[in-house]
């Protein structure tokens, strides 16, 4: 409150100053002027009165009657203002005057004059009286009493008094003072009022406001009395408090979260081996990227040369960074290649790796077209193969797809060759330096941990599938109908994730789903899986509860997250009539939907104790007509699109044959 009234003071106190200088320079100009003009208009009295009476002598002199001169200036000398008027001779010698007891004397003041002085414009002596000499020239009527040779006849003297204007004046000058200060008074107590209630008044909320946010009240808020600039203030102040909550509410609710993923990740199970593993792995990326890392401060400083080099270190980071990330080899691969021919602005890239005594897997990256897999190395860069593994470092080749240049490099894991890499087509034509050969090394090391990371991830992976699998199989062992079911539906649920386009987490946790989609059928009675007549309504209802089981057998594991969320509503309908919660559209998951599909489609297809297996045709009509009820059209029509494409080839590969004919 006290800085409220110190600013208000102080912009009182400036304007109150501003408007006193002002108004005071204005009314010292003022006065000055009016008293130039009175003393101007003094002067001119004097002119005027010397011009009256030498036009009073010149008649006189002319009619003869020159002893009423004496009485005209006696008249005229009775104006208080006029101390003096004298007629005198050119000698000095007072003839006429005012006061006629001087009459014969010696003018005292025309003997202070000289000739030069006389007849000039009238003086003013003591800063109150105005001294006037005029002369009066001897004309022809004046020929009879003066001497014709003299060309002056005498001098007439005025002294005017102007103490009485000054005392005006001052009069005037007093009244102006008071009035200027009764007027900065007026205005200051004014502008005291209005910027008391426009601008301290908004002030001292805003200032309330801020002191009770300090003191921690986050609900304050300013009172707007106005819409002006303050008004404005005031409303962005609230604004910005509203904002503040809210984000001092959202960062509360996160760290709630956080906690509670704290609490998770303390309870989560942890595999030793594997974490050790992969922990070792993980340092020596660490140190490879500390090392990347520290290269590049480095190189900061250097010239422009070196900054394409920085540029690439820190892709390659990137990279690594990246691959850390992704544990499916495929998916590796392709960033591999992709990273490696971004990072060389290469036309084309192959890359070709041996896992153990396995046919080599291939990744090709084409300019403009991506990555894709491919079965053998392309017939080009077959007699290069042979010397980059035998050389074992980054080899030049003579020539490649393109006619740019071409070069291959290794890919070492422990001392031994486990694949290669070719770059062909750069724009540059110099770009093979030293410094590209050490990238390429760097690059290469981090490709083949990632590449081994991946292989350990997916040996792992296939002993924990296929734990799952034999359990699934051993739940389906006894019945005829189902068994094989879950693994048909896992190959048909990832080809057709696939062909959607979800990536490889998400077809990880399809996958998962897929296989023990009927995981809770393990708490339902055999006789009602099996049996051969319609279920009563108490067997349809335990029958529909397996989803329920399923989710709370999978509870303890929180990895699978997101395989429960599928197994719980992969019996839910596009149209919201399934269950277990008659959930539909957009709130159930994609994955959920396309085992949805799947999972009917395998039941379609199987023989069932109460019926045939249906044919390919009746099942895609069935398919078709429950879009947008049972199934997601957008589902529907893409597996459909894929069975028109690849047809008995992935039914086969599926098992579908050892049923009955596909067509």
């Amino acid at each position: 409150m006290s800085e409220c009234v110190i600013i208000k003071t102080k912009i009182i106190a400036i304007i109150a100053l501003t408007i006193i200088i002002t108004v005071g320079i204005t009314t010292a100009i003022v006065i000055r002027m009016q008293n130039e003009k009175m003393i101007e208009a003094k002067i001119e009295d004097s002119l005027f009165i010397g011009s009256i009476i030498e036009s009073t002598i010149e008649n006189a002199m002319r009619e003869g009657k020159t002893l009423e001169v004496q009485k005209i200036l006696e008249n005229i000398g009775k104006n208080r203002e006029i101390l003096m008027i004298r007629i005198l001779s050119p000698s000095g010698l007072i003839l006429k005057s005012t006061n006629t007891s001087e009459i014969g004397a010696k003018s005292q003041d025309y003997i202070k004059l000289s000739s030069r002085e006389i007849q000039q414009r009238p003086t003013i002596q003591n800063d109150s009286t105005i001294n006037y000499f005029r002369t009066v020239a001897n004309r022809q009527e004046c020929f009879g009493c003066h001497n014709s040779k003299e060309k002056i006849n005498g001098i007439v003297q005025i002294r005017l008094d102007m103490s009485r204007s000054l005392s005006t004046m001052l009069s005037i000058k007093r009244i102006l003072v008071f009035s200027n200060i009764i007027i900065v008074l007026a205005v200051s107590v004014i502008l005291s009022l209005l910027f008391t209630k426009f601008v301290m008044r908004p002030l001292k909320n805003l200032l309330v406001a801020i002191q009770d946010v300090e003191s921690g009240n986050w609900n304050a808020t300013v009172h707007v009395i106005s819409y002006d600039e303050l008004g404005s203030i005031g409303t962005a102040f609230n604004k910005m408090i509203d904002e503040i909550n809210k984000l001092y509410k959202k960062n509360i609710a996160k760290e709630r979260e956080l906690s509670k993923i704290r609490t998770d990740l303390e309870n989560k199970y942890r595999l030793e081996e594997l974490n050790s593993q992969l922990e070792f792995k993980i340092k020596e990326l660490e140190t490879a990227n500390r090392a990347i890392t520290t290269l590049s401060k480095e190189v900061k400083g250097k010239n422009k040369e070196l900054e394409k080099a920085v540029e690439r270190l820190t892709k390659i980071n990137e990279v690594g960074r990246i691959l850390t990330a992704v544990v499916e080899t495929e998916e590796v691969m392709k960033i591999i290649t992709r990273a490696t021919a971004d990072l060389f602005n290469a036309e084309y890239a192959v890359l070709s790796i041996r896992n153990s005594n396995k046919h080599p897997v291939m990744i090709q990256y084409r300019k403009g077209l991506g990555t894709e897999g491919i079965s053998e190395m392309p017939i080009d860069y077959h007699e290069h193969i042979s010397e980059i593994i035998t050389q074992g470092k980054p080899v030049t080749l003579s020539h490649g797809m393109t006619s740019k240049t071409a070069i291959g490099f290794p890919l070492k894991m422990k001392g031994q060759v486990m694949g290669t890499m070719i770059l062909d087509g750069c724009n540059e034509s110099s770009w093979i330096t030293e410094d590209d050969i050490d990238i390429i090394t760097t690059l290469s090391n981090q490709a083949i941990v990632a590449m081994e990371n991946a292989w350990l991830y997916e040996s792992v992976k296939r002993n924990y599938f296929a734990t799952i699998q034999s359990l699934v199989n051993a739940l389906e062992a006894n019945d005829l109908y189902t068994k094989g079911h879950s693994e048909r539906v896992k190959l048909l649920a990832l080809e057709l994730g696939r062909h959607i386009g979800l990536d490889f987490r998400e077809l990880e946790v399809l996958e998962h789903a897929a296989i023990l989609h009927d995981i809770g059928k393990i708490g339902i009675e055999t006789f009602i899986l099996q049996k051969q007549g319609k279920l009563t309504s108490k067997e349809y209802s335990l029958i529909k509860s397996h989803p329920l089981i399923g989710d709370e057998i999978l509870g303890p594991i929180d990895t699978l997250d997101g395989v429960r969320q599928t197994i719980i509503q992969h019996h839910e309908r596009y149209d919201g009539k399934g269950y277990p919660y008659g959930l539909g559209g957009d709130e159930l998951s994609l994955k959920a939907r396309i085992l949805s599909v799947v999972d009917t489609f395998d039941a379609m297809m199987s023989e069932r104790p109460y019926r045939k297996a249906l044919s390919l045709y009746q099942i895609k009509e069935e398919l078709l007509g429950n879009a947008g009820t049972q199934f997601d059209p957008y589902v529907v029509e893409a597996f459909i699109e894929m069975l028109n494409i690849r047809g008995e080839m992935l039914l086969g590969s599926a098992g579908y044959a050892k049923f009955h004919t596909i067509s």
